[in-house]
């Protein structure tokens, strides 16, 4: 390959990085063949990735064949793949400076969750604040609980830094990062008359319903203005205190009906008729994005879907 005077100038892309990545698997893998399993992609888009690679910096790396032992560098790509070690090490250094740096962090962070945060399967809330301890020992925790319709308000109000709470609409001047969705379905506790086999949508929709008095998400809309009969309880924990004392019927997100389900204390009503998904997502103020503790919140939480049941 003929040289040029082509070379990577200004910042350097994702798509740099990626190409360098191959690069370097290939090289310490000893081949093309044996770096398909570490990068997780066939031998022919290796060869492509390595081409775009030379082509970018108008100089051969190396002389490739299908075998292992007939692999080799040239003197240049033996010089860029020792580049690539330093700058291995450098993101190394980089790595341990930030985690000092979040170490470091002070000051109080203010959380905000929802009531039932606790029995979310797919957020390990104990694992999270445990892992904010280990990585900012010197910074204080407020966590809050709130109702869905009061964690942005106290957000925006600057009251809190950061929650997680349903996405039911985006307010100006608040960043959403979507964590993970969830079904909630209708429920009554067991001998409600609404739990017997034949029950029809209108002797349910006759029934009192256990409700926020705030709006609620567009795609469960619908279902509420079913119900003319309702009673308010804002907060998750009282509305699941309404349905189990048997007086009334309400939507409950299913990992907190689990378990009074398989006791036998609460039936789901026509789940294929009453259901609907809610997503979940990390909020703060825009303008507190860059925040270092706002930061160190979001990287610390771990979202855990394989044994979540819908």
């Amino acid at each position: 390959m003929a040289k040029s005077t082509q070379s990577l100038s200004g910042r350097l892309s994702d798509m740099d990085l990626r190409l360098l990545r191959v690069f370097r698997e290939v090289v310490q893998a000893g081949g093309l063949a044996s770096a398909e399993v570490a990068l997780n992609i066939n031998r022919s888009t290796i060869s492509v990735h390595l081409t775009d690679l030379e082509t970018r910096l108008g100089m051969q790396l190396c002389i490739r064949s299908r075998g292992r032992a007939d692999f080799k560098l040239t003197p240049e790509g033996e010089s860029l793949y020792q580049a690539i070690l330093e700058l291995d090490g450098h993101l190394a250094t980089f790595k341990s400076q930030v985690n000092a740096i979040q170490s470091q962090l002070t000051g109080k962070l203010r959380v905000i969750l929802p009531d039932d945060a606790l029995a979310m399967p797919q957020l390990d809330l104990p694992a999270t604040i445990a892992r904010l301890r280990e990585r900012a020992p010197q910074l204080q925790l407020d966590i809050q609980l709130a109702a869905p319709h009061e964690l942005e308000l106290e957000i925006l109000a600057g009251r809190a830094d950061v929650g997680i709470n349903p996405l039911h609409s985006r307010r100006p001047g608040l960043s959403y990062q979507p964590l993970f969705s969830h079904q909630s379905l209708l429920y009554a506790a067991a001998g409600h008359p609404c739990t017997v086999a034949d029950t029809d949508d209108e002797r349910i929709t006759q029934q009192e319903l256990a409700a926020p008095d705030h709006a609620v998400l567009s795609g469960a809309a619908h279902l509420y203005r079913l119900f003319p009969n309702k009673s308010i309880a804002n907060h998750m924990a009282a509305r699941l205190a309404m349905i189990l004392s048997g007086k009334f019927i309400g939507f409950l997100p299913t990992y907190l009906a689990e378990e009074y389900v398989r006791n036998g204390q609460l039936a789901a009503l026509r789940p294929e008729r009453f259901c609907y998904q809610i997503q979940n997502a990390i909020t703060c103020k825009s303008s507190a994005l860059e925040q270092p503790a706002v930061q160190l919140f979001t990287t610390s939480i771990r979202i855990h879907d394989s044994h979540v049941k819908p």
